[in-house]
Order: structure tokens, then sequence, then C-alpha cells
């Protein structure tokens, strides 16, 4: 009974034992084959060109596989299949790819990349089997077996990786699923590298645009400026020679002549302010970066008031400027920040009668400094209160004289500035009572550090005006 029980294991034993070489060898080709796996990823990982990433495929899976030749074939719209990369000497088959070699009955390459399958050919005769054609192929001077594996990128076919074996083999399922995942592995760092040189073309084409248009604006700003020299020279001219005529310079003026004279003299006024108004649009549009920097507030409020405060004594407007009792900093571009309140002040006597008042004060939370320009005038309807803000909008064109309005884009430059700046423009009104502009803007660090970029330099904004067709 012993030898009979004891004979089963023992043929188990002798069998397992025979076995035992057999599996450490596959297991050692399981591990061989993974290293160069993760050599293939960490290559390929570093690759910026189609080349390079064919290169890098095919010198390690040339090992894994115990091949002796490689290729990576792409599709190419003008010319089919084209080669990218060989390793080692190609046969016939491996060639096939080629214009002149192609065959009417078909061709690994073409196989495999319009059925987006692979393609085993484990023997010469195999291989003439399926492809009759080429029979014209020598048998002494083409490799035994052979592997095509299409390159795959989101359901396309983009090209073949192919291998050439010096002797027939039968492929196990293990070395197919080998291949397969270096041909994937393959196409999708083909994949990375266009799309790296899709966005790196597609950079530069937009940069060249950038330049381009920067260049058309220039061209368009350096226009601008010689046109609007040239126009006011002439309008400076008029208006001079009207008020010569009017002061009875060159004769008596009769009552009609007057009003012809006032009525040129305020076309030419009229016409100067839209010049004026386009050319600061045309500096806006420019994208010249603001300078912000710490800025004291008093000696612009000084400023506003001094340019002011003739206008507003000659239409009986009482102007009131109150500073801070210590001065408060900001973070503004000077000049910009000058232009939102003279720009905001003039509109404010504009709209003003005769006897009315206008305040401007400043105060700050600790965080944000709030300028408020105060009038006594026409105030604006709820329903416009919105619209003052968009470009090329004159509300209530009529309460205004000819020699006083514009084409409508003070308040919209000075909006788009103050949010450039890190600040708002908001208004509140009540129709016949009057209105409430006002601008806020940050108050200025104890040190005066401004935020700065990664390079250390301090980020300068840029004013962009948002033109509403």
């Amino acid at each position: 009974m012993a030898n009979e029980w004891n004979q089963p294991t023992n043929d188990y034993i002798e069998r397992r034992a025979s076995e035992s070489p057999s599996a450490r060898a596959l297991a050692q080709a399981a591990t061989t084959r993974l290293a160069r796996l993760q050599s293939i990823t960490a290559a390929l990982g570093n690759t910026i060109t189609e080349d390079a990433v064919a290169d890098s495929v095919l010198r390690e899976a040339i090992v894994a596989l115990e091949c002796d030749a490689g290729a990576v074939v792409v599709t190419n719209e003008e010319e089919g299949l084209t080669l990218l990369r060989e390793c080692g000497s190609l046969d016939a088959l491996m060639r096939s790819f080629e214009g002149g070699r192609r065959s009417a009955g078909g061709d690994p390459y073409t196989e495999s990349v319009e059925k987006r399958a692979a393609v085993y050919l484990e023997s010469f005769d195999a291989m003439i089997v399926r492809y009759p054609a080429l029979r014209i192929v020598s048998r002494v001077e083409s490799f035994g077996a052979w592997m095509f594996l299409p390159l795959e990128i989101d359901g396309i076919a983009v090209g073949t990786l192919a291998f050439g074996f010096a002797a027939a083999r039968k492929f196990t399922l293990f070395d197919r699923n080998f291949a397969d995942t270096v041909s994937r592995y393959c196409a999708q760092a083909l994949d990375r590298v266009r799309l790296r040189v899709a966005a790196a073309t597609a950079l530069a084409e937009a940069q060249a645009a950038r330049l381009l248009a920067e260049h058309a604006n220039n061209a368009k700003t350096v226009f601008l400026r010689g046109m609007s020299h040239e126009l006011r020279t002439p309008l400076n001219a008029i208006s001079g020679y009207t008020e010569i005529l009017e002061m009875g310079l060159r004769g008596p003026v009769n009552p009609d002549q007057a009003r012809d004279l006032g009525r040129i003299k305020r076309a030419a006024a009229y016409l100067l302010r839209l010049i004026n108004d386009v050319l600061t649009v045309s500096r806006l549009e420019g994208a010249r970066p603001l300078n912000l920097v710490r800025l004291p507030v008093s000696p612009v409020l000084g400023e506003v008031e001094g340019l002011c405060a003739l206008q507003a004594r000659s239409k009986g407007i009482e102007l009131t400027v109150s500073r801070p009792e210590s001065e408060m900093f900001i973070t503004a571009d000077a000049e910009r920040f000058q232009q939102i309140l003279l720009n905001l002040t003039t509109n404010a006597i504009k709209f003003t009668g005769r006897g009315g008042r206008i305040g401007i004060a400043c105060e700050s939370d600790g965080t944000t400094a709030r300028f408020r320009v105060r009038d006594t005038g026409v105030g604006i309807r709820p329903l416009d209160l919105d619209r003052v803000f968009e470009p090329f909008v004159q509300i209530d064109r009529h309460l205004t004289s000819a020699t006083q309005q514009g084409v409508g884009l003070g308040l919209s430059i000075s909006r788009d500035l103050a949010r450039a700046m890190n600040g708002d423009l908001t208004l509140e009104s009540e129709e016949q009572k009057g209105s409430t502009f006002a601008l806020m803007l940050p108050v200025a660090s104890e040190t005066g550090r401004l935020e700065r970029d990664r390079d250390g330099q301090p980020i300068r904004a840029t004013p962009r005006l948002q033109v509403i067709s």
C-alpha cells in the first residue's frame, strides 16, 4: 500500500522538479521584460521628437523580444506610409511599405493600419499563405517570423511597429502581450509629442500674430497722434481767428454775425473734444501697462482742484475739495488716477447748473480708499444708471452745450482704468437732486511694497477698453 501511495507522489515530485527550470526561466524572462518596459517608460518621458520616441522603443523592445530588426512606420497624408526609424537590417517584407514595393495583394503594414489589428507571421510559409502576391520575396534573404502592430491614437491607426526574427518561432501569449504593450506605449508617446509640437506651433503663430497686431496698433497710434496734431493746428487757428472777429478787431460785428461766429467757435471746440477722446481711446487700446506705485493722495487732489476751479467759477459753481487730515497713500498709476478724478469733476461741472455745488472727499477703511465726487446737478434716471458707463453713450445731450459735448467715452474710460488698478467706479444718483460717483482704489501698505511676479518684478496692470457694439 505504501509503495502504491508513494508512486504517484514521486511522479508528481519528479514532474514538478522538471517543470521548475522552465518556470524559473519564464519568471526570469518576465522580470527582464518588465524591466525593459520600465526603461521604455522612463525614456519616453524625456523624448521631445517622434524620432526619439521610435529610437527609444526599438532599442529596448528588440533586446526584450530577442529579435533581429525593428521599424516604426507612420502614416503620411501625402506619401502614405513612411519610415520614421529603423533598427537593424530590414528585409524585403519589412520594407513592403515603400511605394515601389507595395503589393496589390496587400501587405502587413496596410493590413495592420486599416484593420487596427496586430499581424503575427510565425514562418515564411505562413507569410506566403497570407500574402500570395509576396511569393517573389526571397526566402533566403528574409527573416523567419515577423510582428506588425498598429500604433493607435484615439481609435485611429497612425502607423505600425514592426519586428523581424531571424528564425521561425511560435509567438506565445506572453510575447504578444509584451509587444502589444510596447506598441501602445509608442503610440501614446507619439501622441504626446505631436500635441506638444502642435501646441508649440500654435504658440508661435499666436506670438507672431500678437507681434503683427502690436506693430499694426503702434502704426495706428502713430497715425492718430500725427493726425490729431495736424487737425489741432487748423482748429486752433479757426478758434483764434473767430475770437479776433468776435472782438471786432477786423471791424464791427452785427448780432447775426456774432451768432454765426459763436456757432463756428462751438463747432471747433466740439471737434477738438472728439479728437481728444479718440486719441485717449487709441492710447488705451495700445495697452500701455499701468505703473502702479505708492502714491500720496493730497497732491493729486490739489492738482485737480487747481485745474477745475476756474471752470467751476465761470459757471458760478462752488467747488470744495476736502483733503485727508493725515496723508493717505494708495496703490495707483499717478497719471491715470488724476485722469479719473478730472473726468469725474469736469463731468459734474457739465451737468450742474449755476449756483450748484460740487464736493470731492476721500475716506479709507484701512484697505480701500474711496473718493466721492458729489454734485447737485440734474441727476440721472434709474434706468440710465448702468448705461452711463457704456462707451459712446451720452445721457441727455440736450442738458449740455455743444462746447461741452464729447463722444461719451469719459466715464467708460474712467471705470476701465479704475478696474485695471484693482479698484472700481460706481454711481449713485437721484434725478433732479444730483449724483455721487465713488472711486475705490486699494490703500498702499506701510512699506510701499507692491505685488510682484515670479521674476520679482512689480505687477503692472493693463487697461482694457470694452467697446460694446
